[in-house]
């Protein structure tokens, strides 16, 4: 039988809090001196089910039905990132002269301003999970509680099983809920996972517009859920894209966002959501967020920004200050530094968060598989991160393409570097580079930010593999490739965009020699890179008008 929640969300009214200043701390419960809880991949918590798995379907399935009027709501919540452009927590009113969402898009703060987003979210997943285990029975309570209190914001390893989590197909889950009767029953819920409905309140327009539909809703007919997700997905080699932030990026700039040179995490956070639910309101920052998707990619995004941090600690954040984007608090081409407020995020002191403040995940009571900060040194992180993406990731795998350190040959590999004025394109958009007739990837330009240059590279080993070109001269290899480029923009709808109206796109062909690692606890390095402008030739003419 369904079970129906809506006593359960009146019941838990009380985790409702003030509508201001609700700090952003972390989940303590659970942690003590010799463990801190860590986010599990969503599929393995699904597999493992039992009372974990239980309390975080209830816990999801309370906060999607608690009221749109509290800031506590999964509605709220979730509105944060983009609409409905309201003031959360007390942060302020809109001083925004462009974008109305809080969340910021190809910039630096991309990374950081989403750190305290999960851990506010994780924060009440844990805490309607408390509550709700502990009105399970006396006899079995304990087991519950400390289910709840170790229970973290699960991720989506979308690099490392290229499809989307089970968990977000079925239709309904049959978990164990507490009865009237001092025992436990089993009940059919609908899983919070497959759909998010929006409250009435919002499409009665009580937020301003939301001209959503409904729910939340992924890859329309003639497309299905998931095998058109997966099938996207798969076309990308999502796994030799992470390995390469982690090896050919070597700054926090190159790594985190679009708005600088690199193998940025941000450019490949982009493929993920015109991916993985076929676009439509995932590809949305306006609604993104809304879909219970989001906070499991973004849970991956921080679990890979968090090993780069052990990796390269001296890159852990950015340095130097900049001109960010438009966003709620925020007007366009406002000075922005380490110490910038992340709005509407407070610190237990009543002061914002900053890119420094949330640096460090130790705080917040999470942690990632290997890294138990705890009880190892640096240097003992540093390896056993390093470790970990090279298993994951790493030399072990065909898509990395990295040769071990006991083979002589000198092995390079070719990137293409894209930059361009987002003004320019209609967006969102794919900017599809080929050689010949072999796709070598795209690069997805979202709607945010609005302004400015984005930034893509990419490597080129599907047309010019280095085990294959190895003993071939570097500058045969460069001409070839430079002859056979060609470019093909198209905006989401599948129409081509003709380059003549794109002059800021610039494109390198780029060559760099791997020094390969001696053992699985270091990574390669590039050296004698060499860049070369490349010619913007069109792949397919767009239709005439």
């Amino acid at each position: 039988m369904l079970f129906n929640f809506s006593l359960l969300v009146s019941a838990l009214a009380g985790l409702s809090v003030a509508q201001q200043s609700y700090p952003i701390v972390g989940v303590k419960s659970g942690v003590s001196s010799t463990n801190v809880p860590i986010r599990k991949n969503i599929n393995d918590l699904q597999a493992a089910g039992g009372p974990q798995w239980d309390l975080y379907i209830r816990s999801l399935i309370v906060l999607q039905k608690t009221s749109p009027s509290d800031q506590l709501s999964y509605f709220q919540i979730a509105g944060i990132h983009g609409k409905p452009y309201v003031e959360w927590n007390g942060a302020g009113s809109s001083t925004s002269n462009g974008w109305q969402g809080y969340c910021p898009h190809g910039e630096n703060l991309f990374l950081p301003w989403h750190r305290p987003y999960l851990v506010l979210y994780e924060q009440r997943l844990v805490a309607t999970a408390i509550k709700l285990a502990n009105g399970y029975p006396a006899n079995v309570r304990a087991t519950w509680l400390k289910a709840a209190q170790t229970l973290r914001a699960p991720f989506w390893d979308w690099a490392r099983q290229v499809s989307v989590p089970t968990a977000t197909v079925t239709k309904r889950f049959t978990i164990t809920i507490p009865n009237g009767a001092g025992g436990t029953k089993k009940y059919t819920v609908d899983n919070p996972l497959a759909a998010y409905y929006f409250p009435k309140a919002a499409l009665n327009g009580q937020f301003g517009t939301f001209d959503t539909g409904a729910q939340i809703y992924r890859c329309r007919s003639p497309q299905s859920y998931p095998a058109s997700a997966n099938a996207a997905m798969r076309a990308r080699p999502y796994k030799s894209w992470v390995y390469d932030a982690f090896t050919s990026s070597t700054t926090f700039d190159q790594f985190a966002s679009t708005g600088s040179t690199g193998v940025s995490l941000e450019q490949i956070h982009n493929a993920i959501h015109w991916d993985g639910a076929c676009g439509y309101q995932f590809l949305d920052a306006d609604f993104s967020a809304f879909d219970p998707l989001f906070m499991l990619h973004h849970a991956n995004v921080d679990r890979l920004w968090t090993y780069w941090q052990f990796i390269r600690p001296t890159q852990a954040i950015f340095k130097s200050s900049y001109r960010g984007g438009a966003r709620f608090n925020t007007r366009d081409g406002a000075t922005i530094t380490p110490d910038s407020p992340l709005q509407p995020f407070y610190r237990s002191n009543g002061q914002f968060h900053t890119s420094n403040s949330v640096t460090s995940i130790r705080q917040f009571g999470y942690t990632y598989e290997g890294l138990e900060y705890w009880r190892k040194s640096s240097d003992t992180l540093k390896k056993d991160a390093t470790a970990m993406i090279n298993k994951i990731y790493g030399p072990n795998s065909a898509s990395a393409k990295v040769k071990r350190a006991d083979d002589d040959a000198t092995l390079t590999r070719y990137f293409a570097q894209i930059e361009v004025d987002v003004e320019q394109l209609d967006r969102p958009c794919a900017i599809g580079l080929y050689v010949n007739t072999t796709n070598v990837g795209n690069f997805i330009v979202l709607k945010q930010p609005a302004t400015g240059q984005f930034f893509g590279k990419f490597s080129l080993d599907r047309a010019a593999d280095p085990n294959e070109v190895a003993d071939e001269k570097t500058s045969v290899v460069v001409d070839d490739l430079l002859s056979g480029l060609r470019i093909e923009i198209k905006n989401h709808a599948g129409e081509i965009i003709d380059l003549t109206t794109v002059p800021s796109l610039k494109v390198q062909l780029e060559n760099a020699d791997i020094v390969p690692p001696d053992n699985e606890e270091q990574l390669p390095e590039y050296v004698d890179s060499e860049k070369h402008t490349a010619p913007k030739k069109q792949k397919k003419q767009p239709p005439t008008a």
